[in-house]
């Protein structure tokens, strides 16, 4: 059942149930050593962007795509993702691939985050309608393994 909510410059109609009882299914994620530390890091994010996650039905251990890049910072990866969740947007900017500014996105904590109708990656039974949530993180380095092996 689709209920609204805002997120800070968007209002959102969602389905977080639907979308919960996709993301609980397996599904398949990178293991390679860059992709498991943002899987182990996920599980150390705090409140509000876990709220986030949490309120649009997403496990945030299960992005759709990733990708990972050196960091300046010591100790931290910059990650770039998607995640999708049964939703649409009724007020508020979209971001695109080309166009990820100040006006469609918003910062969480560690997170930059916009929402798309640019999708990539769904899985083809993903419930409609579809949204996505498009982030860049700097997260930190947690696994035991040195990140430059």
């Amino acid at each position: 059942m689709l209920q609204q909510i805002r997120i800070e410059k968007w209002l959102l109609e969602i389905d977080p149930i639907k979308t919960r009882e996709f993301y609980r299914k397996d599904m398949d994620v990178c293991n390679c050593l860059y992709c498991l530390n943002y899987v182990e890091s996920t599980k150390l994010l705090k409140t509000p962007i876990s709220d986030i996650f949490n309120e649009l039905g997403i496990l945030p251990e299960k992005p759709a795509h990733l990708s990972d890049f050196p960091s300046e910072e010591v100790g931290t990866r910059i990650y770039m993702g998607d995640y999708h969740f049964v939703g649409r947007v009724l007020e508020g900017e979209l971001c695109t691939v080309s166009n990820f500014n100040e006006m469609n996105t918003i910062q969480v904590e560690n997170f930059t985050l916009g929402f798309t109708e640019e999708l990539v990656f769904v899985p083809e039974e993903f419930p409609s309608p579809v949204l996505q949530l498009s982030f860049e993180s700097n997260m930190p380095w947690v696994l035991k393994e040195n990140q430059e092996d």
